[in-house]
């Protein structure tokens, strides 16, 4: 990034602070540049961005609070896909305690993640959509934090969540323990280079490939997947948004399109989970496991519709 393009981004966005400081806030800011861009994008690419499960109605209020944090984060669509990611992320944390309390006991949300993704009934086609079809922008992300080890902080405890046991017999640890330094030993550096290469084979090991890795075949299984999913990408995500500790994305000056996949798929996926674990809950409320699936399938499909190239490219 040229130190020049740096520099009027920061003005940017003391000047828009500043415009409001004389106005107030009632009238519309002026979009950034990228901002313009994605709307164009959205106008223009005859993608829906997003459809929604429909519901059932319940008078049960834990479940009309969820629905109430649901309509939020539809509300911040399409312009603020991370905005929905922060208040779907919520629902999901609600669900995944009831979850463990209703099968484990009272946990705190790192052993409820942990025991959910361990739990053999999500590991089915909900999650092996979401897994299939991670986009490059959010597979750079999590290698950055599981591998090269950056921001250190936020990655030493992504690693610790999805190399922790979670209950007697839990599998996982020993297998996800064996998969990272084998990755580590390979592609732990800062080169760009190296590190998409890097990225593209997290990528595979997330869609269940087989891989070879120092001569060690490899192939991690569909729940050790989705602890990373869910304990590894997800929660850290969240961690980093919820304490300050990640630049807001569209302000940054070197957001581009490829800069909302990320968000974006961190809202699908939370939002197929949540729904995922409704529909293994067995209330009167809970979705079918084929409408789960299908309504994944088809805001994948929307997604890929609306970024073409930038999702995987």
């Amino acid at each position: 990034m040229e130190p020049g393009k740096r520099s009027r981004q920061r003005r940017e966005r003391i000047d828009i602070i500043a415009e409001w400081s004389r106005s107030g806030v009632l009238e519309e800011r002026r979009r950034l540049p990228i901002e313009d861009q994605f709307a164009q994008r959205v106008s223009r690419a005859g993608s829906r961005f997003f459809v929604p499960l429909p519901l059932t109605y319940s008078d049960d209020r834990w479940y009309n609070t969820q629905v109430s944090l649901l309509l939020e984060a539809l509300d911040a669509l399409p312009r603020r896909p991370d905005h929905a990611f922060d208040s779907v992320w919520k629902v999901l944390e609600n669900t995944a305690d009831t979850w463990t309390r209703q099968n484990a006991g009272r946990r705190n949300i790192t052993h409820s993640l942990g025991r959910a993704s361990a739990d053999p009934r999500l590991s089915g086609p909900v999650t092996e959509a979401l897994l299939a079809d991670v986009p490059t922008q959010t597979c750079e992300y999590l290698f950055k934090r599981l591998i090269v080890g950056e921001p250190e902080a936020s990655s030493r405890s992504a690693r610790r969540r999805i190399s922790d046991g979670y209950g007697p017999g839990d599998p996982l640890r020993t297998e996800i323990a064996t998969f990272l330094p084998l990755v580590e030993d390979i592609f732990a550096t800062r080169d760009p280079d190296t590190a998409r290469r890097g990225a593209s084979l997290l990528r595979r090991a997330l869609r269940g490939e087989s891989l070879t890795l120092a001569d060690t075949p490899l192939t991690l299984s569909l729940p050790a997947r989705l602890r990373i999913l869910l304990c590894g990408l997800l929660y850290t995500a969240r961690n980093e948004r919820y304490h300050g500790e990640s630049f807001s994305p569209f302000y940054s000056s070197t957001a581009s399109l490829k800069t909302y996949t990320h968000p974006h798929y961190l809202f699908l996926a939370s939002y197929a989970l949540v729904h995922l674990l409704w529909a293994h809950g067995g209330h009167a409320y809970a979705p079918s496991l084929d409408a789960v699936e299908e309504n994944t399938v088809l805001n994948l499909g929307e997604a890929r519709t609306l970024y073409a190239r930038h999702w995987t490219g």
